[in-house]
């Protein structure tokens, strides 16, 4: 077998002046763009026109031959490391796009896509035949290069228009969404299009069984992926975090599913875009893949790759060979038209779709752009024999110009978009989400060492998770060489700990380790290294008398130095387990004037959403303290009113996500007397917060919460800060 040449020296050196100018000049036009209000894209994609054969190789041909010179080889490397940042926008798309709202939007996107699909198709198809011989590089094949034509001017550049969403902010918004799905549906078809064009050009005439397998290809790779490649890649993103952990890890699993699943539709003539747009829509249903990894594939796709994209698309545009009156003149009717045809088709789609005039206007300025999705179309021509130079410059031209024109349309008709109440509150709503202490959990350990109070603390964070994507490790401390034997009845502790969270088996992890004579607390501490969000410690046992200590030793320890946040679940003044299932229908959630408590807020609305429960927010004011301070009935006054601000504001927290709330006010001697009283009354179980404070070595969680742990007639469970 004959030794491969590696990459030459010369090749190589090429290749990295060229990604670095690209990248410079792409990233300074960029800014200028932004400090002009446009999104750096366009600055992105002029930098093509500076450093291609319109600008630098006509002041300096020889130096511009000379740093990007035209053999394949070095035009092919060059065009690598692009395709990388097609798919990396793709992605990013993928992470952005809401299915739940494209199915709700769902038949105005398909109606917008019809006539943006079929208005400039039509025109295309038209404007094909009319077009002299002199464009079409064989003109017996009149047909083809007419339906290929009228394919150019159907397409949309979704990663121009998401790029340009994402700057904007307006990615999240409804126009946003069914701006991308109206664009994802016109690729798709476009892609169809494009694959029956193809096999007609190769053939020389119309070939059904293309066009069909083109079709039924598409629908396939969407109802596997959406199905099978759903469960599939959650699953691969939950092992990976689980065994390696890491933003690294998340990032790395990411493009390596990008490539694979790529790979599949680029091997069925789909397109390699389609299958990384997938993976980014699959991965970004789960939560495992959270902010901080997407913010870090963010800044690396949209900071060094998608702007050598840009750039490197300009590169292949000579304005020169426009000189020409009749090349002029047929470019400028191929723009008039891909821009007319493109803009009516989406605005009358729109307006069929019972959409505002701005609306209609915005999705005919964002489908507009034609960008790398017509520089793909036309380079496929040019391979195939359909189009000569000029009419590939004349193509590449409408997907450039169009691309720019579409970022300052769109900024203009977006400003004028009013924003609806449902459309206001689902934003919101997702960005509440985002802070949300319970919905940003993804990984919480439960251990046990076979004592009672652990399916108490099973049954709370049952109750918290259960419409959450949570997986709860069940986490069971024996000791060595003995087998995880039953404590009570027939039921092994980690069978136990699963019947009392009653959650699907894909939520459920067992982990059994043995402690031969080492501290359990060292047991449960290392394994809370390896990247869970949540520590629940349930809290049966007492201090030693004397030694000041809440709760036994192991269980100090744990929360003391719990390298997460802490959920510790207390049977209060109780002195045994609670037996059976825990019968809740009021929840008292106390709130103090120096903070909001909005994570255990947040804990009780999630037990108690959806459920007839009823979550009391109550406020006690300390008489005798607030006199002290303020020495009048007046400042009195003001502090209940600052208190019903404050518990209206948590009760509007809870009305948001469906739980049922009563506020409550109080004025009394004693705050923490009071709380525990209002307990007595009505309360079948407390949720407070409170920071962590080391204090005398042992775990401290406020006087007021020491109170309630020691005295509350139900149980307790405190949200314990780092």
């Amino acid at each position: 077998m004959e030794t491969i040449k590696p990459l030459g020296e010369h090749e190589l050196l090429l290749l990295l002046v060229q990604f670095g100018l690209l990248l410079t000049v792409a990233r300074a036009l960029g800014q200028v763009a932004v400090r002009f209000k446009l999104p750096s894209v366009v600055g992105e994609l002029l930098a093509g026109f500076v450093l291609g054969p319109t600008l630098f190789g006509a002041l300096a041909p020889g130096a511009f031959e000379a740093l990007f010179p035209q053999e394949p080889g070095q035009v092919h490397l060059l065009e690598v490391v692009s395709w990388l940042g097609v798919l990396m926008l793709l992605v990013l798309t993928g992470l952005e796009t809401d299915v739940e709202l494209i199915a709700r939007k769902g038949k105005g996107a398909a109606v917008i896509s019809l006539g943006g699909i079929a208005v400039p198709f039509a025109t295309g198809v038209t404007l094909g035949f009319l077009i002299p011989e002199r464009f079409i590089a064989n003109p017996s094949q009149r047909l083809v290069f007419a339906l290929f034509i009228g394919t150019a001017m159907s397409i949309s550049a979704i990663p121009v228009i998401a790029k340009v969403l994402m700057e904007m902010r307006v990615i999240r918004r409804d126009i946003g969404q069914v701006t991308l799905a109206a664009g994802m549906i016109d690729d798709t078809i476009g892609w169809i299009l494009l694959s029956v064009v193809a096999g007609m050009a190769r053939t020389g005439g119309v070939n059904l069984g293309s066009a069909a397998t083109a079709v039924l290809s598409v629908v396939a790779v969407l109802g596997l992926s959406y199905t099978l490649g759903q469960r599939l890649v959650s699953w691969v993103m939950r092992t990976v975090d689980n065994r390696v952990g890491g933003d690294m890890a998340k990032i790395t699993t990411l493009m390596v599913m990008v490539l694979a699943f790529a790979s599949v539709t680029q091997a069925l003539h789909l397109e390699a875009v389609l299958g990384a747009f997938i993976v980014g829509v699959l991965v970004g249903r789960v939560k495992r893949f959270d902010m901080a990894p997407r913010h870090a594939f963010e800044s690396v796709a949209l900071g060094v790759f998608a702007p050598v994209f840009f750039a490197a698309s300009g590169l292949r545009v000579d304005l020169s060979r426009l000189f020409t009156p009749q090349v002029f003149v047929v470019g400028l009717l191929v723009l008039g038209v891909a821009i007319l045809g493109k803009f009516v088709g989406a605005y009358v789609g729109a307006r069929v779709s019972r959409l505002g005039h701005w609306e209609a206007l915005s999705l005919g300025a964002g489908m507009n752009a034609r960008g790398a999705m017509e520089i793909i179309v036309a380079t496929i021509g040019l391979s195939l024999g359909i189009l000569t130079p000029e009419m590939y410059t004349i193509i590449l031209l409408t997907a450039i110009v169009t691309s720019l024109m579409a970022p300052p349309l769109l900024r203009w008709t977006l400003a004028r978009v009013e924003m609806t109440e449902e459309e206001r509150q689902r934003l919101e709503a997702e960005e509440r989400a985002k802070k949300n202490f319970v919905s940003n959990l993804k990984r919480v350990l439960l251990p046990t060492a076979g004592e009672p109070g652990a399916e108490l603390a099973a049954q709370v964070v049952g109750h918290i998770v259960r419409d959450e994507d949570v997986e709860v490790t069940s986490f069971y401390l024996h000791a060595d060489g003995d087998e995880p034997a039953p404590t009570k009845g027939s039921a092994e502790p980690l069978e136990r700990l699963e019947s009392e969270l009653d959650l699907p088996v894909a939520h459920n992890q067992r982990r059994a380790v043995a402690v031969d004579g080492g501290s359990p607390s060292s047991a449960v501490l290392l394994e809370a290294q390896k990247g869970y969000d949540l520590l629940v410690v349930s809290a049966t046992g007492r201090g030693q008398p004397g030694d000041g200590r809440l709760f036994n030793e192991p269980v100090d320890e744990l929360i003391r130095e719990a390298p997460c946040p802490v959920l510790v679940v207390s049977t209060g003044a109780r002195p045994e387990p609670v037996d059976g299932p825990l019968e809740l229908r009021r929840i008292l959630l106390p709130v103090w004037a120096s903070s909001a408590e909005r994570s255990a807020a947040e804990v009780a609305f999630a037990i108690a959403r959806n459920r007839d429960i009823v979550v009391d927010v109550v406020h006690v004011i300390g008489e005798p303290n607030h006199r002290s301070r303020t020495g009048s009935r007046k400042g009195l006054s003001q502090a209940c009113e600052i208190g019903e601000d404050l518990v209206t504001k948590i009760a509007e927290l809870g009305h948001s996500v469906g739980a049922t709330v009563h506020t409550d006010v109080q004025v009394a001697d004693h705050v923490e007397e009071a709380i525990v009283a209002h307990a007595e009354r009505n309360a079948d179980l407390i949720v407070v917060e409170s920071n962590r404070s080391p204090v005398t070595q042992r775990a401290f969680f406020g006087h007021h919460v020491d109170y309630m742990l020691r005295h509350a007639p139900c149980p307790v469970v405190v949200v314990g800060l780092p």
